[in-house]
Order: C-alpha cells, then structure tokens, then sequence
C-alpha cells in the first residue's frame, strides 16, 4: 500500500496525530490526520512498511526506504536498444 492512500482513509479522523518514520524509525514529520494534503507528492508515493497504533490519538507510519534513481542500461550506452 502506498502512504497517499493510506492517509485518505485515515483523513476524516480529526482527533489523530500521524508521525511518518523512516525504515530506520527516524520521525519525518507529525501532522493532524485531516492535514494529510500537506504531505509532499515524494512521501505520498512511498510503500508503507508499517503501522504502529501508539494510542487512540496517535498513529506512527513506518515507510520503506526511498528507492533511488537506477540505471536500466549498466553500461552506459545510451544508444543501445535490446529489441530486435
């Protein structure tokens, strides 16, 4: 599940404070649920790893490490093409 999504559904519980951490459960950023919309579009695309319910008015989101910009052609020839 990606974080955007998860944070619509919990957007209309106004009462909760969502706390996103890194995979090294390092805190990102804490915010009202219904200030979701705040979040930037580079959060929003990440995987959720996991949900920790700490109280009835608090969420922690663990996030899966971001993934980096990878090469798909290792050798560095830009004109190469694998189709025939």
């Amino acid at each position: 599940m990606i974080l955007s999504d998860l944070l619509k559904a919990l957007s209309g519980n106004a009462n909760v404070n969502i706390t996103l951490s890194d995979a090294d459960n390092d805190a990102l950023i804490t915010f009202n649920a219904g200030g979701y919309a705040a979040v930037e579009s580079d959060l929003g695309k990440r995987t959720v790893k996991k949900v920790k319910i700490v109280s009835a008015q608090a969420v922690t989101i663990v996030l899966d490490a971001a993934e980096e910009n990878v090469d798909p052609d290792p050798s560095g020839d830009p004109g190469t093409d694998p189709t025939p």
